[in-house]
């Protein structure tokens, strides 16, 4: 009784308070029932037992972490064990002790116990419950037809061969003691059927047992005979030390639950009603064939009655329940269609064969495609062959994750041939029995996705030629140096004179020679390789998987067609170049392109039109077998 941490034996928690009653309940018990024990005694060993549970009744309201509905619940059972505790002292104190037992004494004692059940179905009773008001209402229709049922059973026990007992005096005392056991059992059926109580587990199931055999042994106290007075003490006792037991219990498992109180979530509709009906029915049945219309049997039929119309009402507002939400259903329904047919996104519910089973409207806007025609079709069939794969990876990783969703965007083709992007999450819920299939939300990104590729193009090439600029071309040669390793060459080329063409003829004709110089080197290359415009009138090409008699054929081919004349704005123009040539197969491409910028100076001074770089990789800086090039003179 001091509160101390039970002691750890073999693994299991074992508390001595607890053990101790156990043990003492065993003994105790088994002594009522074997010899005559004098009723002194028993009402002492009551007594002290009532005390005690008060006692640990108090270690349980001096948990700080206590819920205050819980607290309150178990300081008035704690006073309801002393009420239990001051009638067992009458009797001891109170010269009714002696056999024979007088009727007088019984009455006293039972008053005092039907004080001490009414404190503790009241404790029931007054434990607040978090519920809406129908909900409320409908649960305390199923707990006055639970009650009546009960009720139908006291009057069945306490009015004996069908006729009121002729002593008024003990009929009073019976009824009351009924009545008090009934607020009891009315406060446990509450509890059960809300789902919440104010006592853990274990704690309800020793207090709910407490509660039966102190019930039935107040129901028979005055209708058993004198031999039957063992029995009747040890189910007094048994009730008091399962009192003891439920309040150590709620104390030890208070380390887990420090607040003491157990919810569940509440059913939605709770059987005992019917069953209270069919008990009672049974009951009525039985009551009718062996006695007939008794002064018993015409309060059971008042009772049965009651019952089915408690029910009757009950289910009459379940029914009002439902219908409003119905209606409320119907209302969000078609909100949520309205929602979803006027959406912009497109919504698709798809299960694992990849087979459509919802489609929304955008999906006309989207693609062209009718929705109700979508239905029952494979999602890649409305799709073009190109668009196939991207949809079905989709899908594939989304299933892959039975929990997960998957975010990517997607190219699809409309029917008209234009091009659409979408942005689509696919969430699966093929667990969900309620939907049972993948769900994708596609947003229309096409006008977004545009801009986002024109303000890239803009940022990665040159305005005016729409080559490639040096930022592009520094990524198409960091994704050279992840493949397998191959020699490339680097063409770097400048217009000779072409300051002469701004300064005589004007920017605006430079501008158009530049567009032309471009035009010219895209057709003299591979389309692997890459042209791009440094700035200025200097040009990048970079050639993969070439040599350098490759290079210097290429260069040639430049030259050649820049030599080709060009109307610009009535000038009759031709180019003029100089091009320096870096080849390798394990050089960082700035390293090239700086190599190419030598040679392309070296030519320049020379005036060969051509030049490839002198390095240790072996290569030749003079061209093979051939007379260095120059560059045609600008007319």
């Amino acid at each position: 009784m001091n509160g101390s941490v039970p002691r750890r034996h073999g693994g299991r928690s074992f508390d001595p308070v607890l053990g101790a009653l156990a043990a003492a309940a065993l003994a105790s018990i088994a002594v009522l029932l074997a010899t005559p024990v004098p009723t002194g005694v028993v009402d002492a060993v009551q007594a002290a037992v009532w005390v005690l549970f008060a006692w640990l009744c108090r270690q349980v309201v001096a948990k700080p972490r206590l819920a205050p509905s819980a607290r309150r619940f178990w300081r008035c059972i704690a006073v309801g064990g002393l009420v239990f505790a001051l009638g067992n002292l009458v009797t001891l104190f109170g010269g009714f002790g002696r056999p024979p037992r007088s009727e007088s004494a019984v009455i006293v004692w039972t008053l005092l116990v039907a004080v001490g059940v009414a404190i503790l179905g009241w404790a029931m009773f007054a434990f607040p419950l978090d519920l809406a008001c129908r909900a409320r209402a409908r649960l305390r229709l199923d707990v006055a037809a639970i009650m009546v049922a009960f009720a139908m059973l006291a009057w069945h026990l306490c009015v004996p061969g069908g006729t009121p007992p002729p002593n008024t005096a003990r009929l009073y005392v019976t009824v009351l003691a009924s009545a008090m056991a009934l607020l009891a059992v009315f406060g446990a059926v509450k509890l059960l059927i809300s789902g919440s109580a104010p006592f853990t587990p274990g704690a309800g199931v020793a207090l709910g047992a407490g509660v039966v055999i102190g019930s039935w042994s107040v129901l028979h106290l005055l209708n058993m005979h004198a031999s039957d007075i063992r029995l009747l003490n040890a189910a007094q006792l048994a009730a008091a030390l399962l009192f003891a037991v439920a309040a150590r219990v709620q104390y030890l498992q208070m380390a887990v639950k420090p607040s003491g109180l157990t919810k569940r979530r509440r059913p939605a509709y709770s059987r005992l009603p019917y069953v209270a009906v069919a008990a009672t029915q049974v009951l009525l049945l039985a009551e009718i064939w062996r006695e007939g219309l008794s002064f018993r049997s015409w309060g059971m039929v008042i009772g049965a009655g009651a019952v089915v119309t408690l029910v009757l009402c009950r289910q009459n507002l379940a029914f009002a329940d439902n219908a409003q939400l119905l209606d409320r259903l119907r209302h969000q329904e078609k909100r949520f269609r309205s929602l979803v047919q006027h959406a912009s996104d497109l919504t698709l519910l798809v299960d694992a064969d990849g087979l459509v089973r919802y489609a929304s409207p955008a999906l006309r806007d989207l693609l062209g495609v009718d929705p109700q025609q979508a239905v029952g079709r494979p999602l890649t069939s409305m799709l073009r062959h190109d668009d196939v794969a991207a949809v079905e990876k989709l899908l594939a990783d989304v299933i892959a994750d039975p929990a997960g969703s998957v975010r990517r965007q997607l190219q699809a083709h409309h029917v008209d041939g234009s091009t659409r992007w979408g942005e689509a999450l696919a969430t699966n819920r093929l667990e969900e029995a309620d939907v049972s299939g993948v769900i994708i939300n596609i947003r229309d990104v096409t006008e977004a996705r545009t801009l986002q590729d024109l303000l890239r193009h803009q940022a990665t090439h040159d305005e005016l030629t729409g080559l490639p600029n040096r930022a592009l071309l520094n990524e198409k040669a960091r994704q050279l140096r992840r493949e397998p390793v191959r020699q490339e060459a680097v063409l770097l080329l400048d217009l000779d004179d072409f300051k002469a063409v701004n300064d005589e003829l004007g920017h605006p004709v430079g501008d158009q020679l530049l567009v032309v110089v471009a035009d010219r080197l895209r057709r003299c290359v591979r389309p692997t390789d890459t042209v791009a415009r440094l700035g200025g009138d200097e040009f990048v090409v970079l050639l993969t998987g070439t040599t350098v008699e490759g290079a210097v054929a290429t260069a040639r081919r430049i030259l050649s067609a820049l030599a080709e004349s060009v109307l610009i704005d009535g000038h009759q123009l031709s180019a003029r170049a100089s091009i320096g040539i870096a080849v390798g197969s394990d050089v960082q491409f700035d390293a090239l392109l700086r190599d190419a910028d030598i040679a392309m100076y070296e030519a320049k001074r020379d005036g060969s039109g051509i030049q490839v770089h002198a390095a240790p990789r072996g290569v030749d800086g003079v061209l093979p077998d051939a007379t260095p090039s120059r560059g045609v003179p600008i007319k």
